[in-house]
């Protein structure tokens, strides 16, 4: 794992005038950023090791960050240097300051009706400062549904890999080889329902990684910031919205989706930004049918050697099986319906 020089983190922070620094700390999250927790007489900052997203690219981040602060999104704006700058280079990195927000993450079903809404509120206005603000200026990027006939192959050619192989003592083999017969026989039943070859009509930049992780929620539940932003992309408001949803409000087994929950989300989304309700009809219908055709977790498991997502194998086998089952009651959920 790459980490940065001696010294480094120290010399960046004399750039910012932040009074004396009484602790820093490495914060243990962030797989390619690096991140230290510095307490200070003026109070708690976060110092940033860019790594993921650097130069101009970052630079068009914090023009966002800044159109959503202005909108009163809430998300937290670079501290400028003593130079003016978002950013400083020691030592060929690139460094920031942000200040320290304090929040949790939380789990849709342990909020309130109200805080589900006011979530959706928030993505809403997210998207809707992004539409109106930061116009599309790159290809969006989403790929065509799969074809039943290449689900059918990619999940036989893991069946005969997994056939070939016999002699898993971890318990994952049998859950693995009971997903891939789900999907099976799901997709000779409901081929059929294959999402059309049609683009979203509403586009625009995305955060991109919407999730419980990336949020963080204050003690009453209202989001008190959206954080990494380092997966803007041009793609559909829609995908995301429908997308963050399933993060947010997924029982992580056979019990599926909470979908009143996901009604208060969508209310709040669409009375921010109404895209209305035929995007996240194709939306809904083609984030199931992807969950329905992808099998990364036994990829990785038996292509890459990775064994790191295993234990996500049942939960997500679960909700597949209840979303194809109560299809409708998520699709007028999800809608605000």
């Amino acid at each position: 794992m790459t980490v940065a020089a001696p010294g480094l983190p120290d010399a960046a922070l004399a750039h910012w005038e932040l009074g004396p620094i009484m602790q820093m700390k490495r914060v243990q999250t962030g797989l390619m950023n690096r991140s230290w927790r510095v307490d200070t007489a003026s109070g708690p900052y976060l110092l940033k090791m860019f790594r993921d997203v650097k130069g101009d690219e970052l630079q068009f981040q914090f023009r966002v960050l800044h159109a959503m602060w202005n909108s009163g999104v809430p998300v937290v704006q670079p501290v400028p240097s003593r130079g003016g700058t978002s950013t400083i280079f020691v030592g060929g990195e690139e460094f920031g300051v942000f200040p320290w927000v304090a929040g949790k993450h939380r789990s849709g079903l342990a909020m309130s009706p109200a805080a589900c809404q006011q979530l959706g509120n928030v993505i809403g206005r997210l998207h809707r400062t992004l539409h109106g603000s930061i116009p599309a200026d790159r290809p969006a990027t989403f790929d065509s549904p799969m074809t039943t006939a290449e689900a059918l192959r990619k999940v036989d050619r893991l069946l005969e890999l997994m056939a070939a192989g016999r002699g898993d003592n971890t318990g994952f083999e049998t859950m693995a080889e009971k997903t891939l017969r789900l999907k099976r026989g799901l997709l000779v039943r409901l081929g059929d329902r294959r999402p059309p070859e049609q683009s979203p009509q509403v586009l625009g930049y995305i955060h991109g990684d919407l999730h419980p992780h990336n949020v963080l929620h204050g003690s009453d539940d209202a989001v008190s910031a959206i954080l990494d932003w380092d997966r803007l992309s041009v793609s559909s408001y829609a995908r995301e919205m429908t997308r963050a949803a399933v993060f947010y409000f997924t029982y992580g087994n056979e019990q599926g989706l909470d979908t009143d929950r996901i009604r208060s989300f969508a209310t709040g989304y669409r009375s921010a930004f109404d895209i209305g309700a035929a995007e996240i009809s194709l939306a809904a219908h083609q984030l199931w049918w992807d969950r329905l055709t992808d099998n990364w977790i036994i990829e990785w498991h038996y292509l890459r050697h990775n064994s790191a997502c295993d234990h996500l194998l049942p939960g997500q086998t679960g909700l597949i099986k209840w979303w194809t089952l109560h299809y409708s009651q998520v699709e007028r959920a999800l809608v605000g319906g």
